[in-house]
């Protein structure tokens, strides 16, 4: 008698967990045991269907959805391509969540049939199955499938155009590809409307964007936005006064950006240092203020010769490889030592890299366009009637091959004008 009444109170006890829904076990986290529970119903719901009914066929993979596909239009129209079976949200909503289960568990092939099922058994609604094609996207996201991410992402859009993150989600995946204005136009469609305050570095992304494209203004305009927030962005900085200098002609922006971009960027970015000295001289020397011209292109040359010195070091490296190897070399051929043979071919190697390195310097330093800015520097002392230092930076110039027969002309119109004393 007690045993049974044990048995009863036990058998009670398991009822709860038993009763629960599937819903509840994967609110739970028990995605496992929800997945069994839904595969039981939906084996007894298929098992009991007749002849006259369509049971479920054809499935979704990983290796056919990278195509160009409307997959809305496909899933709409699907009475006539033979997608659609009926509405049933029984059904419906017992493969939405074996398919949510099946992403847990880390289980994407499975998961996507049954997103697939899901939707074979549903009409879809605007604002409620943009859900499914989401949270599908994500697994090709996951997956590397970049183009079926895109596709069923382009596909969520269009059934919820008020769900703004999913505009933010495009741009984003759009930003490296070619298709640069329809990431623009989803990056600023989230910007502008979204309810919280936007990520600053979308502004740089739509910012750069633009700049791609060449619409400059625009690219000024969330360069600024984005530096609102983040003033002491150096590069940022620099690639504004760059832009108003270089593109949109906005001198006192340029000015203020560059002299903020030398009050952030580190000593060691020679390359945007150097280029922001150069852009204010070349902009004080167009306002004729030619002592200020003259200030900022000597700082110019300072980062050119760092690089220079650069350079002449890593020569040197080269140079010392050059001289161990064919001292090894003539080990090799004359005494036939080959246990020297590893280091002779590490010297090698060693020397290529620092080959290329010099190359990479060797660009780098191109790039600071040493001959005109000793030009534009000996124009400015001209212009102050310092001859003298004009000579000098005149002679320079000619160092580097820029406008030689024309700084030699200057050369002796100057000396002259230094004899006859006006």
């Amino acid at each position: 008698m007690l045993a049974t009444f044990l048995l009863v109170i036990a058998c009670c006890s398991l009822a709860p967990a038993q009763e629960q829904g599937y819903q509840a076990l994967y609110e739970k986290g028990e995605y496992a045991l929800a997945l069994r529970q839904i595969d039981s119903s939906l084996n007894d719901i298929y098992s009991k269907r007749v002849d006259d009914k369509r049971v479920p066929s054809g499935f979704i993979t990983l290796k056919n959805t990278d195509k160009d596909i409307d997959l809305v239009r496909m899933f709409r129209e699907r009475k006539a391509s033979g997608f659609f079976i009926e509405d049933n949200p029984e059904i419906s909503g017992l493969h939405l969540y074996a398919a949510r289960c099946s992403v847990k568990l880390k289980k994407p092939e499975n998961a996507l049939n049954h997103y697939y099922q899901c939707l074979r058994f549903r009409k879809l609604e605007y604002k409620r199955d943009d859900v499914v094609f989401h949270e599908m996207a994500g697994i090709f996201r996951d997956r590397g499938h970049f183009r079926a991410y895109l596709n069923f992402l382009e596909a969520a859009y269009s059934l919820n155009r008020e769900e703004y993150a999913y505009s933010k989600e495009l741009g984003a995946a759009l930003y490296p590809t070619a298709d640069k204005k329809r990431s623009i136009y989803h990056l600023e469609r989230y910007v502008t409307n979204a309810e919280d305050k936007p990520d600053p570095k979308l502004y740089l992304m739509i910012g750069n964007l633009n700049e791609d494209i060449g619409k400059y203004l625009e690219t000024e305009k969330y360069y600024i936005r984005y530096l609102e927030l983040n003033p002491d962005d150096g590069p940022v900085q620099f690639a504004l006064g760059h832009n108003a200098y270089k593109r949109t002609g906005n001198y006192s922006l340029a000015m203020a950006c560059l002299g903020r971009a030398l009050s952030v960027l580190p000593e060691s970015d020679i390359i945007r240092r150097s280029k922001s000295h150069e852009y204010i001289a070349d902009m004080s020397f167009s306002d004729l203020e030619y002592e200020n011209a003259v200030k900022n292109y000597l700082e110019t040359v300072k980062y050119q010769e760092k690089i220079a010195e650069k350079m002449a070091a890593v020569q040197k490296e080269i140079d010392g490889f050059t001289g161990q190897i064919n001292k090894l070399k003539t080990s090799l051929l004359k005494e036939g030592d080959f246990d020297e043979y590893e280091q002779y071919e590490f010297l090698k190697e060693e020397r290529a890299k620092k080959e290329l390195d010099l190359v990479e310097i060797g660009r780098e330093y191109s790039r600071l366009n040493a001959g005109r800015v000793r030009w534009a520097l000996a124009e400015s002392y001209q212009n102050l009637e310092q001859y003298e230092q004009a000579i000098t930076w005149y002679r320079q110039a000619i160092s580097f091959d820029y406008n030689s027969n024309r700084a030699r002309d200057r050369i002796v119109k100057l000396q002259l004008k230094i004899k006859r004393g006006y």
